[in-house]
């Protein structure tokens, strides 16, 4: 492994246990056993080395997303399995990540906005289309409001100011907020396969 490819890992690594704020670059050098100075051959500043983390992080949502698609055998199964992977993605993951990008890393804040508002925008109104056309989605549904509001709601699910860390842990309010979003569109016919999906999940 090369040692730019072992610096992002390890940035993001410490970024999303401790937050973007509370690294630093002595932090990443220590725990990597080399010099600040190597890092600095490698990355202008930490500003970059956050942009390059978002940049992987899009790449690999995107092949995440389509494994799922080759996994599951319907809509609602690759849902369950999408909560499955929250959980296990999002374990140890520091509240504040997304509004420490917001507020200190302009550039990788806009490729996130970017990334939400196409590639996972038009993943979920095609979600959305499919689960209505398969039966299991109610069909008088707004599917652009819809996937507007889910994505605003998982933007949400990382507000300290509405969810305090020391009150809610970020997997359950993501995964809650989820569920309770496929619920709130489900027909009958689709609530009753979602929760045998749910019942085998949590089996």
């Amino acid at each position: 492994m090369e040692i730019k490819e072992r610096i992002l890992i390890k940035a993001a690594e410490m970024c999303f246990k401790f937050g973007i704020r509370s690294v630093t670059m002595d932090d990443i050098a220590k725990e990597l056993g080399i010099s600040k100075k190597t890092i600095y051959q490698h990355f202008e500043d930490k500003d970059e080395i956050i942009y390059q983390i978002m940049q992987f992080e899009m790449e690999k949502d995107k092949c995440e997303w389509a494994d799922l698609g080759k996994i599951s055998k319907n809509l609602l199964e690759k849902m369950t399995n999408t909560i499955s992977l929250m959980r296990k993605t999002m374990v140890g993951m520091h509240s504040t990540i997304i509004f420490d990008i917001k507020r200190y890393h302009p550039r990788a804040w806009t490729l996130f906005q970017s990334h939400k508002n196409h590639f996972i925008f038009e993943t979920v109104t095609r979600d959305l289309n499919e689960g209505i056309k398969e039966g299991m989605f109610r069909p008088n549904i707004n599917v652009e409001f819809m996937a507007k509001y889910r994505l605003e709601q998982v933007e949400m699910g990382f507000n300290t100011e509405i969810f305090p860390s020391d009150k809610f842990n970020i997997v359950e309010i993501q995964t809650t907020l989820m569920d309770h979003f496929i619920r709130g569109i489900l027909t009958e016919k689709g609530l009753k396969q979602y929760n045998s999906y749910q019942q085998s999940l949590q089996s």
